[in-house]
């Protein structure tokens, strides 16, 4: 659903890939200005998205920018001359294991800012393989000639540029890259995604003019939009439950002006729970309540209040109809058990201590009451309608919990 955070956008980086093979079949018609604009086009997005990471703290966008830069670097100062001069033969051996290495393993290590040691750690990691490239082009070329030769010899058979070994590497790297996307679900993830495949066209299909600066610029502009992306989910997000926040809530509102119902959904004794248990464990308990209110039907979406308080949003349809499936729902959250587990003494120990005192010490049951209103004439604004509806979670509360009023 739309109020989760797991985005399944794929059409604006289809798009881009799609306007990069038209840009590539027309690239010969262009005129000669328009083809240098798109020579050093890599370049300056690559500088930009740099500059959008360093903003909003992306370390995976950084690594891509440094991987897709180099890379385009070697293709378009070594690649320009026949793959059977052994430099242009190394420098292609070198970007064909460069790229799919190190945008998968990107992929696999969780984002946690720009600027932290591992980040640093990474960032030094692909200095270092850049400096041996460098340092072996121009001064190690001939000693590599058997080693690529046996393994890595350009053109194995007709229309196929990648070597065998290079292919299957990039294959389990792409593969790889499809089954994490698939796992995390994120704008950046489907943006890193993307990108990874882009980068891989001029590799699989060097032959082709231009192709290197079309399809690099096709990945820059996918992590861009990816960047984007992900900062107005970090401004619009809840972190801890992943559904959209206040924010974002009135902003809809903004745009309605009739015809919908609106419902205040409250966890029942939740400061008792947090008083008991620990905030923890009432982290936990939002979450869970966060993702069966984001099974909900009919139409409804939801939203993070604040606090222990949700909002579920019905566009379009009427108090009787919310009701069902509000009712429905919170039925739902009140059969589910909710696990209380013991993790004051999670790191002392070894592993076994350790995940005997991670077991359910207790179960206990999680109720919400929910409040709703519809959107009447007699409502000036969508204020009055959300505070209608609190007037009838305040009912639901007083009535014994655990039960919608409308």
């Amino acid at each position: 659903m739309e109020s989760r955070l797991t985005s399944q956008n794929i059409l604006p980086p289809v798009i881009i890939l799609s306007i990069a093979t038209a840009l590539l079949i027309w690239h010969s018609s262009l005129s000669a200005n328009t083809q240098d604009i798109i020579y050093w086009m890599p370049y300056g997005l690559a500088a930009i998205t740099a500059m959008l990471a360093l903003q909003f703290n992306r370390r995976q966008l950084i690594a891509v920018v440094i991987v897709n830069t180099f890379s385009y670097w070697l293709i378009a100062s070594y690649l320009q001359q026949p793959l059977s001069i052994l430099e242009a033969k190394f420098a292609f051996t070198a970007v064909c294991l460069f790229i799919p290495i190190n945008l998968v393993l990107n992929q696999f290590i969780n984002e946690n800012g720009s600027t932290t040691p591992r980040a640093i750690a990474i960032y030094v990691f692909l200095l270092v393989q850049m400096a041996s490239i460098s340092l072996a082009l121009n001064f190690f070329v001939a000693d590599t000639a058997e080693f690529i030769t046996e393994w890595f010899e350009p053109r194995p058979r007709e229309g196929l540029v990648m070597s065998l070994a290079a292919l299957g590497l990039s294959v389990v790297c792409i593969v790889a890259a499809f089954f994490r996307w698939a796992y995390k679900s994120t704008s950046l993830t489907i943006g890193l995604f993307f990108s990874f495949v882009a980068s891989l066209f001029p590799l699989m299909f060097l032959d082709r003019e231009a192709i290197s600066s079309v399809f690099f610029t096709a990945s820059m502009l996918i992590m861009l939009y990816a960047g984007f992306r992900a900062s107005h989910e970090l401004a619009y997000r809840d972190e801890l439950t992943g559904l959209l926040g206040r924010r974002m809530l009135f902003e809809k509102l903004a745009g309605m002006s009739k015809n919908y119902s609106l419902a205040m959904v409250d966890i029942d004794h939740f400061k008792k729970f947090n008083d008991t248990y620990g905030h923890d464990v009432g982290d936990d308990v939002l979450a869970m309540v966060a993702s069966k209110l984001d099974q909900i039907e009919g139409g409804g979406q939801v939203f993070r209040y604040g606090g222990e308080e949700f909002t579920v949003l019905f566009k379009g349809k009427k108090l009787d109809h919310a009701i069902a499936f509000l009712d429905d729902i919170r039925e739902i959250i009140s059969e589910t058990p909710f696990a209380i587990r013991d993790k004051t003494s999670r790191d002392k120990g070894d592993k076994t201590a350790r995940n005997e005192e991670a077991k359910p010490k207790n179960t206990v049951q999680i109720t919400v009451s929910i409040g709703v209103a519809e959107k009447a004439n007699h409502h000036a604004n969508a204020e009055e309608v959300i505070k209608e509806a609190d007037n009838a979670l305040y009912k639901a509360k007083n009535k014994g919990r655990n039960i919608v009023v409308g």
